[in-house]
């Protein structure tokens, strides 16, 4: 696996770069010495937890990765591979999902693979069934684009998602597995190397849809629930229309 470490200095080199920030400019937002940003940036220094939150104010870095960043730098628990398969789903799980009225699955992070799907979510986004992932439905299946009418934004924001939290978690087989087969999309390399425009609503992700009942474009609400107990390595993901007083 690789160095947890070598994943956040790449994520500060590029996002410095991105913005156009020399590693003097960045520092004086900061408060830090361009020698400091370097070493962080080359891997050869480990930063604080002072120091990366300071790097994250001046780079304006969404909570989303924060979190995760600090995790990598910080805590031995990722030192240990994600499990290239996933544990079976107990029927329990199953039957909840099954139950839901709105269209659901179960999730793995970061590599968006798909466990299970409800009647709701097969209707809503055909295709992307268990076994396949989100990000592969979304570059390689032709319906895509028909029922994610935000897709341009939303696939750079899933892009670029992975490729910063998948390194130093997943295992770099898988990685480079998912990277290959995606590949086969025109647009990867663009979006495998841009960094997209970070979103206003990052704590509340929302999805233009073609809605599956109705056939109209629907703001829908994006909800990404992690069990706590019982404790599961997977997500329950669902999507639910916003209401006249959230727009």
């Amino acid at each position: 696996m690789e160095d947890p470490h070598a994943p956040v200095a790449r994520f500060l080199r590029e996002r410095r770069e991105s913005a156009g920030l020399t590693r003097a400019a960045l520092g004086t937002r900061a408060g830090l010495s361009p020698a400091l940003i370097q070493k962080i940036e080359q891997g050869t220094r480990t930063p604080t937890l002072e120091a990366l939150t300071s790097l994250f104010e001046a780079l304006d870095v969404p909570e989303l990765f924060r979190e995760h960043l600090v995790s990598l730098t910080l805590s031995p628990r990722y030192e240990t591979p994600a499990p290239v398969v996933s544990p079976e789903v107990p029927a329990a799980d199953l039957a909840l999902l099954a139950d839901l009225a709105r269209p659901a699955c179960l999730m793995v992070y970061p590599t968006s693979d798909i466990l299970a799907t409800n009647a709701g979510w097969a209707r809503q986004f055909p295709g992307m069934v268990a076994g396949t992932t989100l990000m592969e439905w979304m570059l390689l299946d032709p319906m895509a684009p028909a029922v994610v009418l935000d897709w341009e934004r939303q696939i750079h924001l899933f892009v670029y998602s992975f490729r910063v939290t998948g390194p130093g978690v997943v295992p770099q087989d898988r990685i480079d597995a998912l990277v290959a087969s995606c590949a086969r999309a025109a647009v990867w390399e663009r979006l495998w190397t841009t960094v997209p425009a970070t979103p206003d609503n990052a704590d509340a992700p929302e999805l233009l849809l073609r809605h599956a009942d109705t056939g109209e474009p629907t703001r829908m609400a994006l909800h990404n629930l992690e069990f706590s107990l019982p404790r599961r390595p997977w997500a329950l993901v669902t999507v639910a229309p916003r209401t006249a007083q959230e727009e």
